[in-house]
């Protein structure tokens, strides 16, 4: 099983973010492949997570929302725990692991009330320690974290035992959507999970 980004890979990648709203057969046209090939590399794509989905970007200054960055130290032991807590307020945007044993959410609102009310649920969180804040003034570059680059290879983890797949792997077409495992026992594990949850819901 192939894990690297080839040209056609990438092409399509470079032309996503430039339009959100092209179609398949306008970037086949541009990248000079079949609209069904753009299809189906989008999907393979979809399908292993490294395309997480199509949105459009809102500018927070012009819905008069105010982003604050907060910062959070805790215990390594207990870092999950808290980013558990965090990333469930509806007003957090990002949430981020730090080195050091510390977590920073990056949160946007436009009642004071639930900054404060999201502040004061903080504070009775036992694994949390130190909380700092700081106001965001502007925003000078907003892009999306995630850049394509010629270096830029694929970093899979098995679906079912979380290791990362290497050169050799296995790719499975269940229903319709592709799944990765990173050799042949853990295909035919997950496989055997699948089938008998798919059993149990109906």
């Amino acid at each position: 099983m192939d894990t690297n980004l080839d040209e056609v890979d990438r092409k399509i990648l470079r032309e996503l973010p430039t339009d959100g709203r092209a179609s398949f057969r306008d970037i086949s046209a541009r990248i000079g492949v079949s609209t069904p090939t753009v299809s189906a590399r989008v999907q393979a794509m979809t399908d292993m997570g490294l395309i997480k989905g199509y949105t459009t970007m809102l500018d927070a200054d012009m819905l008069g929302q105010t982003s604050v960055i907060v910062s959070l130290d805790a215990r390594p032991t207990d870092i999950e725990k808290v980013v558990s807590k965090v990333k469930e307020e509806e007003i957090v945007r990002q949430v981020f692991v730090l080195s050091e044993s510390s977590v920073m959410a990056i949160v946007a609102f436009y009642s004071q009330t639930k900054y404060r009310q999201f502040l004061d649920s903080l504070s009775q969180v036992p694994e949390i320690g130190r909380i700092s804040t700081s106001l965001v003034l502007r925003v000078p570059k907003d892009s999306q974290r995630a850049a394509l680059t010629d270096e830029a290879g694929l970093m899979i983890k098995c679906y079912y035992c979380g290791h990362l797949i290497h050169d050799e792997g296995v790719k499975l077409k269940i229903d319709g959507k592709y799944h990765y495992m990173c050799c042949d026992v853990c295909a035919k594990l997950y496989k055997e999970k699948y089938d008998k949850l798919k059993k149990s819901a109906q």
